[in-house]
This record gives structure tokens, C-alpha cells and sequence, in this order.
């Protein structure tokens, strides 16, 4: 009597199929939803001080253009002052003296954030090639003992704020950041695209 299975190979096969398809579909959705946040850290010197996650360039497919006019600056600002209180607040949970404002910080992670939504990019580097050292420095902030940056993306989300907070706080490097005792003063500066896509930037500084 014949078997009537498949032979072992095309059971191989066909599982494998299955788990690559699974794995597609995981992909698709993270890569939707997820938050993507990154880290670098420098001394005054311009040298990294943490091994960077290696930055990920992205693309909007839409086609609206990126420039959200219904979402007024004083908004944006308010939004931002939200997520500095949020990120005091994980400093305050955790025993931390909290961050002060500093507007010329908050200028500089402005700008990267704005940057990347309007030229639809998503890495440290800017359209320049420049990192958070070198803008610091553009904008006369070169006097400093180390600079740090954390960036994050969300689209489809309730509070897209608390969102880019809360996945920051799972990564260890971008938590490191935000609870790293050494910092002095703070910033973020974030954009919204017509899609409703957040661009989040949080520059960290220590005077010298």
C-alpha cells in the first residue's frame, strides 16, 4: 500500500514556507507600527562613547506631502513639553534629579526632527551627514563634556507621545539615556507629517 503523505523533503519544504510566511506577516506588522529608536552618545572629543544601533534609513510610502499646516507650532511645542515631563517623570520614579529645558538644545533636536519628516528619512545622520555633535556645534553649543540623542517614529497610535516614551524605556540603550545620571539639560523637538506620522528627537546634554 502506497503512503500517501508527502515525502519528507516536501513536508520540509512546506513547513519552512509556513514559518516564512509567519515570519513575513510579524515583519510587515512591526514594521507599521513600531516605534524605531536609535542611540548615539559622544564626548566633546567627537568620539562615541556608546556603540551605536546601527541607523535605519525609512521610507513614507504615501504621497501627501509632508508638511502638516492643521497642526499649529504651538501645538507641536505643547506636544513637546509633554514629552519632557514624561521623560522627568521616569527620572523622578527613579530616584533622579530631573532635566532642565534648555530651549537651544530643543532648537537643535527640532530641526533633525523636522528634517527627517519633511525629507522622509529616519537615521542620526542628517540630510547633511552631520550627527547630533556637529549640529551642537552649528548652533555655537560646542562647550559641552558629552551630547546624546534618542530619536523615534510612530504612526496610528492614541498618544503617539507616551508611545515614543514608553518604547524608549523598553530599549536599553535609549533607557541608559533617559536615566543616565550625568545629564544636565534636555530637549526634544518633534514633527508631524500630513499622514500622522510623529518624528520624535530628544538631544541630552553635560556642560563642561
Amino acid at each position: 500500500m502506497k503512503n500517501k503523505s508527502f515525502p519528507s523533503f516536501f513536508r520540509f519544504l512546506f513547513i519552512a514556507l509556513l514559518v516564512c510566511i509567519f515570519s513575513g506577516v510579524i515583519f510587515s506588522q512591526n514594521n507599521f507600527i513600531g516605534s524605531r529608536v536609535v542611540l548615539n552618545i559622544y564626548d566633546s572629543d567627537g568620539s562615541k562613547t556608546l556603540n551605536p544601533i546601527r541607523p535605519r534609513v525609512v521610507t513614507i510610502t504615501e504621497n501627501e506631502k509632508p508638511e502638516n499646516k492643521s497642526v499649529k507650532e504651538k501645538t507641536i511645542f505643547s506636544f513637546e513639553h509633554q514629552v519632557f515631563e514624561l521623560i522627568n517623570k521616569k527620572r523622578a520614579d527613579n530616584s533622579l534629579q530631573p532635566l532642565i529645558w534648555n530651549d537651544d538644545v530643543a532648537r537643535i533636536a527640532r530641526m533633525h526632527s523636522e528634517n527627517m519628516a519633511n525629507y522622509k528619512f529616519f537615521s542620526h545622520a542628517g540630510i547633511d551627514g552631520k550627527m547630533v555633535n556637529n549640529r551642537a556645534d552649528d548652533f555655537g553649543i560646542s562647550k559641552s563634556r558629552a551630547i546624546g540623542e534618542n530619536i523615534a517614529y510612530n504612526r496610528g497610535f492614541t498618544d503617539p507621545l507616551e508611545f515614543a516614551v514608553e518604547s524608549w524605556m523598553k530599549s536599553p540603550g535609549h533607557r541608559e539615556n533617559i536615566l543616565n545620571n550625568r545629564w544636565q539639560e534636555s530637549g526634544i523637538g518633534i514633527a508631524v507629517t500630513a499622514d500622522g506620522t510623529y518624528y520624535f528627537t530628544e538631544v541630552f546634554l553635560l556642560r563642561k
